[in-house]
């Protein structure tokens, strides 16, 4: 009998609806015949309190510290005592030959289920499944690849690393700053921890700069050079002498001696050149950039963003692993990208030079971490029922997929770089050739580096400059 842990209730779900025949619900797990499936709710474990550790430390003291908690000593999570008591129990019957790990695909989700395996002293053979997918054909897939659990004690580690490190600095921190405040008075506690006293520390920092901010002035220069009847408008490019501070010229005293002191003088054009160029599609995102794209876009904060993903995830299996920090796909997925292109049309039924045996720098297995980029299922939702918010998520997530399958975009740019006296200028401008992916996905959405005159006028005045 094979016992399956999955890391929530919606994994657990799945894993049964992939193994198929008849299974009997129970009060926290499933039984079929052969297979058992149980889930957690997140981490139903965590480490006893310091004093469980060394009585000493029941007493806030400087000489304890800092605080020695490990190895670690696990305890149920109150609220889902109950849970483990089931897990537990399952774990240890005699019909259990194996277990299977079924945490989410990440150092979190491998430490999640692990810990509930050393809190019962489990014996008994684990082989890992590793669910970046939940639509039904992928669980299935994942299902029939099992590893040997043991294959990731170094992902564990990290995270019981991680887990012990932060509660070693967060109690023994809290204590080493609140003990000394309290003898001059204070009442509270002083919190301390390894990521929230950081971010409070920026959030300090840039409202004091707020606070504290002084509106001040930069200076660009522009030269107008006349060749013939052309005009050319050409932009300062700073020299190694320049007077800048954080690279800006605040200096206008100098500024307006520089120009009074090229006006009129004559210039030469140094170099001048047209090359063909292409701009390849943005990688398909990973949760960090899918944050920044829907905060810009559309306003949405970072935690909104992975709420919605989670629901597209889980209720909807609209898409692969929500959480992943990776922008890159393997090759297994470039060869099941005709399924996924094909479920697409029914989101986009315009027609989109869209060819699946076009494979974008994404498709690279050698850049892919634990999870993949974040990418839509051949499970396609009716968009029309999403929340507006979970429809442009889901958008965003399926257009930056699309685009992998579309032809770059081409343009042609020229530069020119002109000096006048000591100075230097430069003008650049482009003419697109060919949309590509940007017909479909849109221009504010690529970084192309420094602005350049993307009117036509302008390229056509600059391709016939010539150098001298």
């Amino acid at each position: 009998m094979r016992l399956f842990i999955a890391e929530k209730p919606a994994v657990a779900n799945d894993i049964v609806k992939a193994l198929g025949g008849n299974f009997t619900r129970h009060d926290g797990w499933f039984e079929s015949d052969n297979a058992i499936v149980t889930n957690c709710f997140g981490h139903i474990i965590e480490s006893q309190p310091p004093e469980n550790y060394n009585p000493e430390y029941k007493a806030w003291k400087v000489e304890t510290l800092p605080l020695r908690l490990y190895p670690v000593k696990y305890q149920p999570v109150e609220s889902a005592a109950k849970q483990v008591k089931t897990i537990l129990e399952l774990i240890r019957r005699g019909d259990v030959t194996e277990i299977v790990h079924a945490g989410d695909p990440d150092d979190e989700g491998q430490l999640l289920v692990d810990e509930v395996l050393e809190y019962a002293g489990n014996t008994k053979p684990v082989k890992r499944v590793l669910i970046n997918d939940n639509t039904l054909p992928a669980v299935k897939k994942a299902l029939a690849n099992l590893k040997d659990n043991r294959d990731f004690k170094g992902l564990y580690l990290k995270a019981l690393a991680r887990s012990v490190a932060d509660a070693v600095y967060g109690f023994s921190m809290t204590r080493a700053y609140t003990i000394p405040a309290k003898a001059r008075g204070y009442q509270g506690v002083l919190s301390v921890g390894r990521v929230q006293t950081p971010v409070l520390g920026l959030i300090v920092n840039r409202t004091r700069a707020n606070q504290n901010h002084k509106s001040s002035f930069y200076y660009t220069m522009t030269g107008v050079f006349q060749r013939g009847a052309d005009v050319i408008r050409a932009n300062w490019k700073p020299g190694e002498f320049a007077p800048l501070t954080d690279r800006k010229l605040l200096d206008k005293a100098w500024a307006d001696g520089t120009a009074a002191s090229l006006a009129g003088k004559p210039a030469t054009v140094e170099a001048a050149a047209t090359d063909d160029k292409k701009t390849a599609a943005p990688l398909p995102f990973n949760l960090v950039r899918l944050q920044q794209y829907m905060n810009k876009k559309f306003k949405m904060t970072a935690q909104k963003t992975l709420d919605i993903t989670q629901q597209l995830r889980e209720k909807y299996k609209a898409i692969t692993y929500n959480r992943s920090d990776c922008s890159y796909l393997s090759d297994e997925q470039f060869s099941e990208s005709p399924q996924v292109i094909d479920a697409l049309k029914s989101v986009f039924p315009q027609s989109l030079d869209i060819d699946s045996a076009r494979k974008s720098k994404a498709f690279n297995s050698a850049k892919v971490t634990a999870h993949t980029a974040i990418i839509p299922t051949a499970s396609v939702p009716d968009v029309n029922a999403l929340s507006t918010d979970e429809r442009n998520v889901y958008l965003a997530i399926a257009q930056h997929y699309l685009v992998q399958f579309m032809p770059e975009k081409a343009y042609q740019e020229v530069s020119v770089a002109i000096q006048c006296g000591d100075e230097s200028f430069y003008a650049r401008a482009r003419k697109t050739t060919d949309s590509g992916f940007e017909a479909f996905l849109g221009a504010e959405t690529t970084d192309e580096g420094e602005s350049e005159d993307n009117d036509d006028s302008a390229f056509e005045l600059l391709c016939k400059i010539r150098t001298g």
